[in-house]
């Protein structure tokens, strides 16, 4: 029962985000699914692929909702385009989505416990700066005291140093794509001149 619960929260979220990437990823201009795809994976460092099935309900969902529109046909491929209305919608779900994430943020902040007590000068900062960069001050290993056991506290930190780790090998692919990218704009712009 515990395991289905989770599957099914984690399927509700990640379309509910998927919804947000592809009309973000359409707003800079118009794609295809297997495009959309790639992209998705990308910026999400590949934490997230949806399958084919899942993106393409989504398309057909958000074209059905007057989100995006059909822009042309080529081939197999059908290639979508943001509409005004999905334009707004994505403008409010930002806005919605940035007061979620403040406040799960805020939540998980305050979870974390130093001897019994929260760090209350964290917990102020937390909110000014990036998560990408709050997140080693967050998980130092320090923090993991509170009223855990030995073995709770080594499994703890080596979970997450080894998400840690994950996250720092997929920051490090994500970096060389950036210097390809430099480099090709690097070159072209050599060739104008």
């Amino acid at each position: 029962m515990v395991e289905n619960y989770h599957k099914n929260f984690e399927k509700v979220l990640k379309k509910n985000f998927t919804n947000i990437f592809v009309l973000t990823i359409l707003e800079k201009e118009p794609s295809h699914g297997y495009k959309i795809g790639i992209e998705i994976e990308k910026r999400t460092l590949g934490m997230w692929k949806p399958s084919a099935s899942t993106l393409y309900w989504i398309l057909n969902n958000l074209k059905e909702k007057g989100f995006i529109r059909l822009f042309k046909e080529d081939k197999n491929k059908k290639i979508y385009q943001i509409t005004d209305t999905g334009r707004e919608t994505l403008r409010l779900m930002k806005i919605t989505q940035r007061k979620i994430r403040k406040s799960y943020r805020r939540f998980l902040t305050t979870s974390i416990v130093n001897n019994g007590t929260v760090d209350e000068e964290e917990l102020e900062h937390f909110n000014d700066v990036p998560s990408i960069q709050m997140l080693p001050t967050a998980l130092r290993p320090d923090k993991f005291n509170g009223d855990l056991t030995l073995s709770e506290r080594l499994n703890i930190l080596e979970i997450q140093r080894a998400s840690i780790i994950e996250n720092r090998d997929r920051m490090n692919d994500y970096i060389k794509d950036f210097d390809k990218a430099i480099l090709k704009i690097k070159k072209e712009l050599d060739n104008e001149e």
